[in-house]
């Protein structure tokens, strides 16, 4: 359960929201080094005595805080994206929940010797230029999808291996 793409994918989220709060709420590093730098001109400028009133003792100034840049979680590694919702709304129909497909129109994708004759470049040109040809008699054609994202189409590549195993 803790590995399902939707709980990486819901974690991913989080991490980077974690993340841009962290940056936002972290004090400015910059402004911590001009205050420090104006406390140390006000020491160092020399005080100019008044002649007709008594010298006042010295003021001290206590040093300014250094602030430590604020510590940022390592980044996630991106986790697969979940493409189950594209699956059954675009793929499912001709190649089923389980990727067995619907012979003799489209191919069984769990099958190893599919799963070896295609590489993932092969899998992305397809869906998104689609294809036809003939096989055994019978055409087989599937229409282009173009307007999925990279990370959409990395998920879909992913989805489909994961029928071979």
């Amino acid at each position: 359960m803790l590995t399902s793409p939707r709980f990486l994918w819901r974690f991913l989220i989080l991490t980077v929201v974690a993340a841009a709060f962290v940056c936002v709420a972290a004090p400015d590093a910059s402004a911590a080094k001009k205050k420090k730098a104006k406390a140390a001109a006000k020491v160092a400028a020399p005080a100019k005595a008044e002649p007709a009133k008594a010298a006042e003792p010295a003021k001290t100034v206590e040093p300014a805080k250094t602030v430590e840049p604020a510590k940022t979680a390592e980044p996630a590694k991106p986790a697969a994206l979940d493409v189950t919702d594209l699956w059954n709304g675009k793929c499912k129909a001709c190649h089923g929940p389980d990727g067995k497909g619907k012979p003799p129109k489209t191919e069984d994708m769990t099958a190893g010797s599919w799963q070896k004759r295609f590489t993932d470049a092969q899998i992305r040109k397809t869906i998104t230029e689609g294809f036809e040809r003939d096989k055994d008699g019978t055409t087989q054609k599937m229409k282009a999808f173009s307007d999925f994202s990279p990370a959409q189409l990395d998920g879909l590549v992913a989805h489909v291996r994961g029928f071979g195993k």
